[in-house]
Order: structure tokens, then C-alpha cells, then sequence
């Protein structure tokens, strides 16, 4: 069962299943990567739970610029928060990683692009070529699939970092912070229109001890903790959670550098008061 109050039983499970080397292959379930944190997130998730896609894509690094969703010097192979119920489990990994050979280590079944585009004829065509049906999507920051891949006959796993479907949009958990004292993250499948995909389910997370590493550290961790129980529950229902709310939405843009210094200020000053 899906839920808040599973943080700890999943955690157990977890520890169970790595003590058993019980291996999860999902067949059809495809993983989609980018050289991003996120995508770092969810693969040292899907590792450390046992979650084995049967088909990963990696699109190709072919510049040096710094990308949306990626770190730049950042040193962050520490687990910051320890909180009881371990609702911050993925929170754990090396955001500066190298893909490549981990994946090369894991010995997963892994295509490269000779490009970062998504919607280059030749990714669009590895990806319509493959066998998963379900692709779980963890490309650049601020990159929206366009028709040619929404509709493509593929369906594109995505978790938002936010609170559907009252926060849509850019850099939503720190509105979040600001207003409900909290971030979340929400598993959609996309669609046509910006994080209004069928809802699958849906996560509030506590303020981390340190909120001036949401953007690299627990954003991402949010969204693979909700991206593990999804797929926790698919492998053991062989069906899709669905959520089916009727609540007022807002659609977010990126926060104003202002805004965000005081939603990362307020809150770790409230996060130090109670410790």
C-alpha cells in the first residue's frame, strides 16, 4: 500500500530484499537518463532497491556547458538528513557521478545517443525501436517532450518535483517551502499539457535539514523515493496506482532568486530551532 506512514515498512523491505539479493526485473519498463542529478538520484535508487529496467537509454553529453539539473562542484556523497521514518532514504548518492561506467558496472542492458537532444530523429527512434512500452523519464531540466514523443505510442514515467496538482510548474517545492512548510513530488504519466498527466501518486516530504541542498541533493531524492514506491507497487500489482483528486491547481514559474534565498533562510532557521 502506498502511502506516508510506509516510510519506515518500506525501509525494512528494502534492507530485506538487498539482504536477500532479491533482484526486481521490470521488462517492460524502460529508464530514460541525462547527465543531471536527478538521473543520479533515481539510478543509486533503483540500484539500492533492487529495481532492474530492462532497457536504459543514455542521451549523450556532447558539451561542456552546465545544464539545468546539473551540479557544479558540488560535493555531496554524505547523507545530510536522518530523519526516523527514512522517508529521506534515496537521499544518499553522488550527484556528480559518472553515469557511463556505472551503468557499465551494474551490467544493465544500456543504449547510448550520439546525442543530448531527445527529440533528435535518432533518439525518437531508438525509443520508438524499443521493447518497453513504459519509460521512465529523467532527461535534462527545463526540456518538454513535444507531440512527436507524447505520441509516439510510448508512455513517459515522470515525477514532478511538486505537489500535484496544486503546485505545477518550474521549482515548485520552494512556493512549497514558502507556503505549506514542506516539498513533494508526484508521479505522472506526461501529456500534451505541462505536469497534467494522469496522477499516480503523490508524496509530502519534511523540510530537510539543509534546504540549500534541495536543488541537487533533495529534490531528487523526493522524486526517486516516489519514483521506488510506484514501481514497488506495479512489480507487486502488475497495474498502476491511480489518484483521482478534484483540488484547485496553480501553474508555477521560476522563483524569483530573492524568493528562494527566503524560503531557504526561513526554513533551515526553523529546521535548526527544533533540533
Amino acid at each position: 500500500m502506498l502511502g506516508s506512514s510506509g516510510c519506515f515498512r518500506d525501509f525494512f523491505r528494502q534492507k530485506v530484499a538487498k539482504q536477500l539479493n532479491i533482484i526486481f526485473k521490470i521488462k517492460d519498463i524502460g529508464l530514460i537518463l541525462a547527465n543531471t542529478s536527478r538521473s543520479r538520484a533515481y539510478l543509486s535508487a533503483l540500484e539500492r532497491n533492487n529495481l532492474v529496467p530492462s532497457w536504459v537509454l543514455l542521451l549523450d553529453d556532447d558539451s561542456n556547458d552546465v545544464k539545468l539539473g546539473q551540479s557544479s562542484g558540488l560535493n555531496a556523497f554524505v547523507r545530510v538528513d536522518t530523519t526516523t521514518d527514512d522517508c529521506w532514504s534515496e537521499s544518499f548518492f553522488n550527484p556528480e557521478e559518472l553515469l557511463e561506467p556505472w551503468l557499465e558496472k551494474l551490467g544493465w542492458n544500456v543504449v547510448k545517443s550520439n546525442t543530448q537532444d531527445i527529440h533528435s530523429d535518432h533518439v525518437i527512434n531508438l525509443i520508438t525501436s524499443a521493447k518497453p512500452s513504459v519509460m521512465i523519464y529523467s532527461g535534462y531540466g527545463g526540456v518538454l517532450l513535444r507531440d512527436c514523443l507524447i505520441d509516439c505510442g510510448k508512455l513517459f514515467l515522470h515525477v514532478h518535483g511538486g505537489y500535484l496538482p496544486k503546485y505545477k510548474g518550474s521549482t515548485t517545492n520552494y512556493y512549497s517551502l514558502l507556503s505549506d512548510k514542506s516539498i513533494g513530488a508526484s508521479a505522472i504519466f506526461l501529456s500534451n499539457d505541462i505536469d497534467s498527466g494522469p496522477l499516480l501518486y503523490r508524496k509530502k516530504f519534511p523540510i530537510p535539514q539543509s534546504c540549500l541542498e534541495i536543488d541537487h541533493i533533495y529534490d531528487s531524492a523526493a522524486r526517486a523515493k516516489v519514483l521506488v514506491d510506484v514501481l514497488r507497487y506495479y512489480v507487486d500489482n502488475q497495474r498502476w496506482p491511480q489518484l483521482s483528486v478534484e483540488e484547485e491547481s496553480g501553474l508555477f514559474y521560476i522563483i524569483h532568486p530573492v524568493l528562494k534565498h527566503l524560503a531557504i533562510l526561513k526554513n533551515d532557521s526553523e529546521c535548526k530551532n527544533k533540533r
